[in-house]
């Protein structure tokens, strides 16, 4: 394989996302770097995903489509990608996102330069926020740095927006976990403690969509709370790094789902349904923030996890009208 251009797979999760995946395709096939390998996985969509995947398939060599027969959520979609993929890096992409014509590009460059097993990139575009950064520069983050950060949200803890080594991720056997939600957060966690360096930029490449009505990330569901828990148990459980920095983002974390959760419960109206979940949210909210406020070692964000330590209810019910205000804002765009 040629050094200079190495063959790059491009793992695309695929699941009714019709109104997006013409224009996510696209801008992978557009892209300034050419030598790829476009592989789109369709999870058993009802709607038309899977007939446009084909048509692009009958006009782009590079493209490999699979379909699920069965409906097996996210994990499944993306091992089907990696069972599959020849490339030397390889790429995920949300089906309703889409990637700048340099995206790969500017990975692939990354990833090369400081010798990385992952090279990611600290911002992303949205679909309310097009603006590019006006300054660019390189962190190189050792396993223990990236942990931490991932567990404290201080980056996205999707897979997309970044590239990875295919060796490191076969060489340590990564997959992804059969769970619910978070399986990308629960991925990361096993990818970071094994790596030895994390090439961190700041350009925008990627673009994440925000006003996908069918996003997981836009209709609350109680299993997304409680199943976000167990992919941390599952992270705690099988814990490599057990630094003072790591323990306190992951009881960080632990903390933000409990609010999380309590925010979904209130949202979808079923406080009678989940009473006892609620309470127990509530519960730990209250119980843990002032050490988690203390640990976040920032006095800003600290006040602002000792507000919703002392008025948790009532910080989610406005979180939760900035949320939906956001979203009928997208919908006019």
């Amino acid at each position: 394989m040629n050094k200079n251009t190495p063959l790059i797979s491009i793992i695309v999760a695929i699941y009714n996302v019709d109104k997006f995946i013409t224009k996510c395709i696209k801008s992978v096939c557009s892209q300034t770097y050419q030598n790829l390998e476009i592989i789109l996985v369709d999870d058993c969509s009802t709607d038309n995903s899977g007939k446009i995947c084909d048509e692009f398939a009958l006009i782009d060599k590079r493209i490999r489509v699979f379909h699920h027969t069965t409906n097996r959520r996210l994990s499944a979609v993306r091992n089907t990608g990696l069972d599959n993929a020849n490339g030397e890096y390889i790429v995920f992409v949300d089906g309703d996102d889409w990637l700048a014509d340099d995206c790969v590009e500017y990975f692939l460059k990354l990833i090369t330069k400081y010798s990385a097993d992952l090279a990611i990139s600290y911002n992303n575009f949205t679909s309310r926020d097009f603006k590019q950064i006006s300054e660019e520069y390189t962190e190189i983050w050792n396993n223990e740095t990236a942990t931490a950060n991932f567990l404290y949200s201080r980056i996205s803890i999707g897979v997309w927006n970044k590239i990875y080594k295919r060796e490191f991720i076969e060489k340590n056997r990564l997959r992804f976990k059969p769970l619910f939600t978070a399986e990308g957060f629960r991925f990361l966690s096993d990818c970071s403690q094994r790596t030895e360096k994390i090439a961190v930029g700041r350009r925008k490449v990627y673009y994440y969509r925000l006003n996908n009505e069918n996003s997981a990330t836009t209709l609350p569901d109680i299993r997304q709370g409680l199943n976000s828990l167990k992919a941390l148990n599952g992270i705690e459980h099988d814990l490599i790094i057990k630094t003072p920095l790591v323990l306190a983002s992951i009881r960080h974390h632990r903390w933000i789902n409990h609010f999380y959760t309590l925010m979904i419960i209130i949202e979808t109206k079923s406080i009678e349904d989940y009473l006892s979940i609620y309470k127990n949210c509530i519960s730990y909210i209250r119980h843990h923030g002032l050490r988690v406020a203390i640990e976040s070692n920032n006095i800003s964000y600290g006040l602002r996890i000792i507000l919703k330590t002392i008025f948790p209810v009532w910080v989610a019910k406005i979180a939760i009208k900035r949320k939906q205000l956001r979203l009928r804002m997208d919908k006019t765009d």
